[in-house]
């Protein structure tokens, strides 16, 4: 057992205990045998961040393709280096992932990228949470929806290696998925139990090729298949009608906002106060570092309310309690998780920032601070599942972990680029 003593909590000191890997009681004075105190004077404590929509792997394609629109971007920079990938490539740029991600605050993340293997390994090794899902990507081939059909149900046969981490499913989107597979992951996501990922509506374009294409909206279109439901995240889902927000409530289908990257893109801007006052499950993404150049939450939680208000037109839009909750709640939830909040009961997946940091002073509302001010130098310990994840700044093997990062880079970079 662990005492976090006179720590900050809602505008007060308190002292919290934690069990194993839950927060067992929250009080003024604990008096009962532990393994270790820790002394959180001048410390508050706020659950850590989930994040929803990433790429963890793409950490080598930072700042490269900047300043093209998406479908450029993707077909001149991306697809092209991905190419080159192999498994040992992604178990190194998985670990940097998670080691800026822990740095940020975040214990929790679902990813969509190749090779998952590897990213479960770097994320058992490294103690946080994900949501891993297999990848469906068939461009149409009959023969390839066959074979990641089976992929996928070997994958998901297998067990995960402990209880922080999920297994699930994603089909790219909807423009190099055919109905056949994106419904096929869909019926096994069912059968398994767990979740289903899609870039849904990221752009106009998508949109407008799907009318073309099929004669409806791409949120009307899966709710026609049957994909939608409380264990489906559409990513991105910029450009929704007032009916494919109808639909989003009645199935309960989870929402990942992901504002840099849709900005970034020029892919349009989510009217988030609308979504919110609908109804619909909203939660917080980052996208990969192709697309954001960062994974930090603290910074995608600013411009998601900087966004709201713009759209909005109101400085009502975007609240402070809203975005924190979007961030980390929401997300937690969202994957079936009993963390995002600081009570008994939850699992302790938390962090503690230093009160004197210059970003968090004057401390008139701290969470305000951790939305508009904050960084990560204001993150001092990172905790998921009761367990240290970063103490006093420090993650266990970090000059290791930066350093094989930067050979994988060196390794990947020097290569010409496929002719795809």
């Amino acid at each position: 057992m662990i005492i976090l003593q006179n720590v900050f909590l809602n505008d007060k000191v308190c002292n919290i205990l934690i069990d194993k890997n839950k927060i067992v009681k929250i009080s003024d004075t604990i008096n009962v045998p532990t393994d270790e105190v820790i002394d959180c004077t001048d410390k508050a404590i706020f659950p850590s961040f989930c994040n929803t929509h990433t790429h963890a792997s793409m950490m080598f394609l930072r700042g490269i393709g900047e300043d093209k629109n998406l479908f450029d971007w993707l077909n001149q920079d991306i697809f092209p280096r991905e190419a080159k990938l192999k498994p040992e490539h992604i178990y190194s740029l998985s670990r940097y992932a998670l080691l800026e991600m822990i740095k940020t605050g975040t214990t929790c993340f679902t990813d969509m990228y190749f090779h998952v293997p590897e990213t479960i390994k770097a994320v058992n090794e490294m103690g946080i949470r994900a949501v891993i899902p297999y990848p469906g990507m068939d461009f149409f081939d009959e023969n390839e929806a066959e074979n990641r059909i089976q992929l996928a149900t070997k994958y998901l046969d297998e067990p995960s290696p402990n209880s922080r981490i999920k297994k699930a499913l994603y089909c790219h989107a909807i423009y190099t998925c055919s109905e056949k597979l994106i419904c096929a992951f869909s019926d096994l996501a069912k059968k398994y139990d767990t979740y289903l990922q899609i870039h849904v509506s990221e752009t106009q374009k998508e949109v407008d090729d799907c009318i073309q294409k099929y004669g409806c909206r791409p949120v009307e279109l899966l709710y026609q298949w049957g994909i939608m439901g409380p264990q489906t995240l559409f990513a991105h889902a910029v450009h929704l009608n007032d009916n494919e927000l109808r639909l989003v409530k009645k199935t309960g289908t989870v929402l990942a906002h992901c504002p840099t990257s849709n900005l970034k893109l020029g892919s349009g801007q989510m009217s988030l106060q609308k979504y919110l006052d609908t109804g619909v499950k909203l939660t917080l993404g980052t996208d990969g570092v192709a697309s954001n150049n960062s994974l930090s939450m603290i910074s995608e939680m600013k411009l998601a309310a900087l966004s709201a208000k713009n759209k909005a037109d109101s400085v009502l839009a975007g609240k402070v309690e809203d975005i924190f909750q979007v961030a980390t709640q929401n997300g937690f939830n969202g994957f079936g998780i009993n963390a995002g909040t600081i009570e008994e009961g939850k699992l302790a997946d938390f962090i503690l920032v230093d009160m004197n940091n210059q970003f968090l002073l004057p401390n008139n509302n701290l969470k305000s601070n951790m939305i508009y001010a904050a960084d990560s130098s204001c993150i001092t310990d990172v905790f998921c599942d009761g367990k240290p994840v970063m103490r006093n700044k420090l993650i266990l093997r970090e000059n290791e972990i930066i350093s094989d990062f930067k050979n994988v880079c060196a390794d990947l970079l020097k290569q010409d680029l496929p002719t795809l």
